[in-house]
């Protein structure tokens, strides 16, 4: 597998200089970038230029997710218009640092209490696509690729994902597949049948992958404890058997794997580099 291996960065991580030059010396070969706020309005002139110097000198590319405090699909005009406004700032930000970024990271899914209503999710899927024509309109302007990731909501419930995917036969357009997300999404149900102890959290995969794997670009990968139900852990630290997961994502159309991991352990403490490492050596003896 000809694949890039990523680590997350947001706000919290600075200053960038420092965890850039921490993640070259990982052997990394790029970093996704959030952009929640304050990002991007705060970064000056000065440090995107510090950056990209350190970009070209460490031979790294940077990756953009967009930011988790908006909703371009919200059913209510005023939040989405508010959200895509936003948005425009943020595609603009990224399209700087063309031809150093892959891609640029999105969800779709609005965190609206209604959407398990039948008759909800149809209004907001009707409306979304509008709006995701508008997006991918944007994007394309900007000269940027756009990947959309799964969100923590169960599989049947995705089809404003599927559609959006389905309306773009534009080669800019791609898939981010959270294997957490895709997991955690049917093991929340109160009606779940997921069966811990034989492997079967597998078929959640492999069904995301059966519907969209030719789009996958991009995998966001970590550990999951299915017990207490936590992803984003340090790969080890849970329950996934990554032999299996590894030979499901093998047929797919991956070509960048961020190393999603929050968390060292079932007890939330947080990552450190030296955890990434082996995060990073492990990854690297599959690919």
């Amino acid at each position: 597998m000809n694949i890039l291996l990523g680590a997350p960065v947001w706000y919290g991580n600075r200053p960038f200089k420092r965890t850039i030059e921490e993640l070259y010396k990982l052997g990394l070969d790029y970093f996704e970038l959030s952009l929640d706020y304050p990002l991007p309005d705060c970064m000056e002139e000065a440090e995107r230029g510090e950056i990209k110097e350190l970009l070209e000198e460490f031979g790294l590319k940077i990756a953009f997710h967009s930011p988790l405090d908006i909703s371009v699909m919200h059913p209510r005009d005023e939040i989405a218009d508010a959200s895509m406004t936003v948005l425009s700032r943020c595609m603009e930000f990224s399209a700087e640092f063309m031809p150093l970024s892959p891609y640029y990271n999105l969800h779709l899914h609005p965190k609206v209490s209604t959407y398990k209503l039948d008759d909800v999710r149809e209004e907001i899927k009707q409306k979304g696509l509008g709006r995701w024509l508008e997006i991918t309109k944007m994007a394309s302007e900007f000269g940027i690729l756009v990947s959309v990731e799964n969100d923590l909501v169960p599989f049947e419930w995705s089809d404003l994902i599927f559609e959006a995917l389905s309306l773009s036969s534009s080669s800019d357009v791609y898939f981010t597949f959270d294997i957490g997300h895709a997991i955690m999404a049917e093991v929340t149900q109160p009606k779940s049948r997921i069966k811990t102890k034989d492997g079967m959290y597998l078929d959640y995969l492999k069904r995301w992958i059966d519907k969209c794997g030719d789009k996958i670009r991009v995998v966001h990968l970590h550990d999951c404890s299915l017990t207490e139900k936590q992803d984003h852990l340090s790969i080890g630290s849970g329950e996934l058997d990554f032999d299996a997961v590894f030979e499901v994502l093998n047929g797919t159309n991956c070509k960048y794997i961020v190393i999603e991991t929050f968390w060292r352990n079932k007890e939330k403490e947080e990552m450190t580099y030296e955890e990434m490492r082996k995060n990073v050596e492990f990854c690297k003896s599959y690919l």
